[in-house]
């Protein structure tokens, strides 16, 4: 026999027999009013957050947590609780013997666990304020005794990986998703299964609507090809944009590994077999729950399959909710439905096209049923293992509906656009900015009519798999018709955003567009290409480099594009790639061999781009010396950099990002030579561009108060470097917040001056602040 005096049961005891008009977000308050206080709580002031942590603690979902048994630490603050009972909640019972009377039962039915003796101590309890308070001391305190193993909550950490918003004609699925809660609830992982456009994707976000008081977290993940690859995509708030794709990865995934099955991670657009990913069979292995769709035949796993909705009722309902005009023709609907084979994606497409075309239902049965395949097609709709191919009846139906819609200019515009964008989707906000729209009246057409998703909780807009590859093949996005997209992510990838975050669906984005876009203009997607790689190098995108070198030599070789500049950034680029493989020697050769090039063009009549390549070419044979420990020629190779930038410095060399990184490496050497004059002069003309060009509020000034700080404890000047990196500690902090490197940096220099100025207290200060740091 089971313990049946658990919270779970006795909450349920009162809340079956509670007043229609006593809430039970106010039961709970005034049951644990010495935790939450003695103010009356009104319904407008219950975030959905807590509605629904309430709503778990009173299934078992949650335990109640410690603070609030620790709250009630001694008799007197229970006797607090008892007095609740006596003035709150008991008198909001409708009937308050038959709620004793079923807390008795609960008690006998928990006998054999609980014992006699305290089975009769509590019955013979005769107040029921006192009485229902034994048993709410009783359960609260076991329910932790048992030790059971629930997730710590992540919605302050993580934020990506919501769910979906559902659409609001969602109909249907009963059974399927009774059917789904019970497989779960025998296996850890469930695999949803059908053909492409038959609802997998809403079935999946609406269990997880209808389940979500049941789970202490739910994430979310569109599947893009490459597991490890989709959890370092999420969003926590200990990254950084120091952090590299791996480092993200181990971040993110020690999170998950702490979830148990009162979590749910659900992997959308899985369609691959399982044995195709080489991390899944390790990912399984953790103790939450997972929900999987897939278009691929499951065998080896539990699977439910989703078939064609109901035609008679769940169907005809579905054209209607989406063309309520519809309603007038019942036959011609189902005659519709009919030719569309039951398909819930078009199905949905054309009610929503006879919606906004204005053509006569009749008309839309006509065009559709002269589709130059469907006569030709009779059997059922093939299910492939792989998205190489779309089901030819279905790609004929809603390239049929795409034309009926007689989009504007402007709407298919925006669909090429998206067709090169991530399935996973981007925000309204980036659409609207990358395409210079002046407003979003088109895309809150196309989202009105179906052809674009909307994402109301992330606040995201997408194209359905099925649609992108339609739009793609029917607007033809090449370099020259999406111009203004591939200028946006150009400039992007221009801008030195040192004070963001890692961009991770600009990154999504630009690598999308780069694999995508039809090339009709070779010499601009080939400058966008050489202008990605800095980027993606900077955010530590390094597993797509060599692909993208491989990219780029390709392009220079198809269309003989060979340039001096082009060919020495591509032996630059390469020589990268040997750096991240450590391999400094030949990183070296490439380098100098760059650099031989481009002395061909070091010349009074160079240009801005030669003269700044040539530049950072020094900068980065500098670096490669540092490598190989070889400081005089590093030194050598900066001073060189420097030099160009002062030679060109009337075409504004000095006034660019790469200066600054320059000086400040220069900087570097002076203090490890201890050449302080020197430093101090290159930092005081750092300090000047930072002024003139930024601010003093910018990261950069920081670095530069940092580096006067580190010159002054060189110098022995203790005044002076204690005010300079308590400057450069505010400065960062604002900008960065605590957790980054650069912090790590003035915290330990501070540690030192402090350790070595005689101040003890101050210095254990910066230690404690250092150690957090250290240990993430």
């Amino acid at each position: 026999m089971k313990n049946r005096l658990t919270f779970t049961d006795i909450i349920g005891v009162l809340l079956d027999n509670k007043k229609k008009t006593y809430p039970q977000y106010r039961m709970i308050h005034d049951m644990f009013s010495l935790y939450f206080g003695e103010h009356t709580i009104e319904s407008r002031d219950l975030s959905i957050d807590n509605s629904i942590l309430y709503s778990r603690w009173c299934n078992g979902a949650r335990p109640i947590p410690i603070e609030i048994i620790r709250t009630y630490d001694d008799d007197e603050r229970w006797d607090k609780m008892r007095n609740d009972f006596n003035k709150k909640i008991l008198p909001n019972l409708i009937n308050e013997p038959n709620a004793r009377s079923q807390a008795e039962m609960l008690i006998d039915q928990s006998v054999d666990m609980i014992g006699t003796t305290m089975a009769n101590e509590l019955k013979n309890t005769t107040d029921n304020a006192t009485f229902f308070t034994a048993l709410i001391r009783y359960a609260i305190l076991n329910d932790h005794s048992q030790k059971n193993l629930f997730s710590p909550e992540l919605c302050d950490k993580l934020l990506s990986g919501r769910t979906p918003s559902c659409a609001k004609e969602f109909i249907g699925r009963k059974k399927e998703l009774s059917e789904a809660a019970t497989l779960l609830k025998n296996n850890s992982l469930l695999f949803i299964t059908g053909i492409a456009g038959i609802g997998k994707s809403e079935f999946a976000k609406q269990y997880a609507k209808k389940n979500e008081k049941k789970y202490t977290n739910i994430i979310y993940i569109y599947y893009t090809g490459n597991l490890k690859k989709c959890i370092a995509g999420l969003e926590f708030t200990t990254d950084t944009a120091e952090m590299t794709e791996n480092e993200l990865f181990q971040s993110h995934y020690h999170y998950l590994q702490q979830l148990y099955q009162d979590s749910l991670v659900i992997i959308d657009n899985f369609n691959i077999l399982p044995k195709d990913d080489d991390f899944f069979r390790e990912f399984i292995k953790n103790n939450f729950q997972i929900l999987i769709t897939t278009r691929c035949k499951i065998t080896s796993f539990e699977a439910l399959e989703l078939k064609e909705l109901d035609k008679e009722k769940e169907l005809t309902e579905l054209f209607f909710r989406h063309c309520p005009s519809a309603k007038s023709e019942p036959e011609t609907t189902s005659e519709i439905i009919d030719v569309l084979n039951a398909h819930t994606l078009t199905v949905c497409l054309s009610a929503l096209t006879l919606e906004a075309s204005g053509m006569d239902i009749e008309e839309l049965l006509y065009e559709l049923k002269t589709s130059s395949i469907c006569s030709n097609i009779s059997e059922e709709v093939e299910l492939y293992k792989d998205e190489t191919f779309t089901n030819a009846r279905m790609a004929e139906h809603l390239q049929k509906l795409l034309q009926l819609s007689k989009l504007d200019e402007e709407k298919l515009d925006i669909l090429r656009n998206l067709s090169l964008l991530p399935t996973s989707g981007i925000s309204k906000a980036y659409l609207k900015q990358w395409l210079r729209l002046d407003n979003l009246n088109a895309v809150n057409y196309l989202i009105r009519y179906g052809f674009i998703t909307e994402d109301t909780e992330n606040k995201r807009i997408s194209l359905h798999p099925m649609i992108q590859e339609l739009s793609f093949t029917e607007t033809f996005p090449s370099v020259s018709s999406c111009h203004t997209l591939l200028n946006s992510l150009h400039v992007i990838c221009l801008v030195h955003g040192l004070e963001v975050r890692r961009p991770e669906i600009v990154i999504q984005s630009l690598i999308s567009v780069t694999e995508r876009i039809i090339v009709d203009n070779p010499r601009d997607y080939l400058d966008f290409l050489q202008d990605l790689f800095p980027y993606l190098e900077k955010y530590l995108v390094t597993d797509y480099l060599p692909k993208l070198v491989e990219r780029i030599s390709y392009m220079m070789e198809q269309y003989q594009l060979n340039t001096i500049c082009d060919r020495a950034l591509l032996l630059d680029y390469k020589a990268e790639l040997f750096v991240l493989r450590k391999d400094f020697d030949n990183a070296l050769k490439k380098r100098k061999k760059a650099i031989q090039l481009m002395e061909k063009l070091h010349t009074p009549e160079a240009d801005v781009s030669s003269a700044s390549l040539l530049s950072n070419l020094y900068n980065n044979l500098s670096n490669t010396y540092l490598y190989l420990k070889q400081g005089k020629d590093a030194a050598q190779a900066l001073r060189t950099a420097f030099d160009i930038r002062i030679e060109y410095a009337h075409l504004g060399l000095l006034e660019s990002h790469d200066t600054l990184q320059q000086m400040m490496n220069l900087t570097n050497m002076l203090l490890l030579g201890k050449e302080w004059e020197q430093a101090r002069q290159i930092l005081a003309l750092y300090e000047s561009l930072v002024l003139e060009y930024e601010s003093a509020e910018c990261l950069d000034y920081g670095i530069c108060q940092t580096m006067y700080g580190v010159l002054a404890l060189g110098e022995r000047k203790p005044i002076e470097a204690e005010q300079h990196l308590l400057q450069a500690e505010q400065i960062v902090f604002s900008v960065m917040g605590a957790d980054n490197d650069y912090m790590k940096t003035i915290y330990r220099h501070l540690y030192s001056l402090y350790a070595r100025w005689n101040k003890p207290e101050l210095a254990e200060k910066y230690k404690q602040k250092l150690l957090p740091i250290k240990r993430s």
